[in-house]
């Protein structure tokens, strides 16, 4: 359980790591609706020039919610995030979420946090960066809830 009287700014948060399979593409697709081939079909992944097939740009994104997520457990909300697709990932490529506490403040009575977040493939090139934005419980007190 993580407390906002126990973060300070500069503090890394816990890095997470994932390797998307070929199912998961598979079904990313279908749920998406999206017809493109290099996410499904090896061949026709390495006729459009890529290695392997492609990793869609959600799942780089649903690594650092992962991320931030494991970090706040249940008390904890993820109340903003923004990230950006930089550099695609292939089948069988690791990924890493990674995040680092920017500002720490108070505001409407809720402790906040903004988060660096991005995620990095084995070869330590990031392939989305972004900005999340984090409320955290005191030791006093948990998170209010708005009625």
């Amino acid at each position: 359980m993580i407390f906002w009287d126990d973060c300070v700014v500069g503090d890394e948060i816990p890095v997470l790591t994932a390797t998307i399979g070929s199912a998961q593409l598979f079904l990313m697709s279908a749920v998406t609706l999206n017809p493109h081939r290099i996410h499904y079909d090896e061949g026709w992944a390495r006729h459009e020039g890529y290695e392997e097939r492609v990793i869609h740009g959600p799942f780089h994104g649903e690594v650092i919610i992962q991320t931030v997520q494991n970090w706040l457990g249940s008390t904890g909300w993820l109340r903003e995030l923004e990230y950006s697709n930089r550099r695609y990932a292939i089948l069988g490529d690791k990924l890493a979420g990674h995040g680092r506490i920017l500002r720490m403040y108070v505001e409407g009575g809720r402790n906040l946090a903004d988060l660096d977040v991005w995620v990095e493939n084995q070869n330590g090139e990031v392939t989305a960066p972004g900005t999340a934005t984090v409320v955290l419980p005191s030791r006093e007190s948990p998170i209010q809830t708005e009625v």
